[in-house]
């Protein structure tokens, strides 16, 4: 079960990011998973950087106590959510502003 609950945790949020970028960049209202996933990499990478830079985590053993804090899995999806839908309507204005971009 708790695999699950990670699993919707990690891919929820990048599934949100992806629906934003496809309304924004007017293709269609379906969700490519392939999209969600690079997404999620893209802010996975971004979290990890901004936890480099604000909260000092410089070894692998600061990096598992900040995973293990009680309240992270909600400040994850939270912040995780918002970041993806940042980069969705960012992401979406350059796919259709950039007609070359397009498949």
């Amino acid at each position: 079960m708790e695999f699950f609950r990670y699993f919707l945790v990690l891919l929820g949020p990048g599934l949100i990011g992806a629906l934003t970028f496809s309304i924004v960049a007017r293709s269609r209202t379906e969700v490519n998973i392939f999209v969600a996933l690079m997404m999620n990499l893209l802010v996975f990478t971004t979290m990890i950087t901004g936890l480099y830079f604000f909260k000092d985590v410089y070894k692998m053993k600061d990096l598992l106590y900040e995973f293990t804090c009680l309240s992270f899995t909600r400040n994850y999806i939270l912040l995780s959510t918002a970041i993806n839908i940042g980069y969705g309507i960012f992401f979406g204005i350059i796919r259709r502003f950039l007609p070359w971009l397009r498949p």
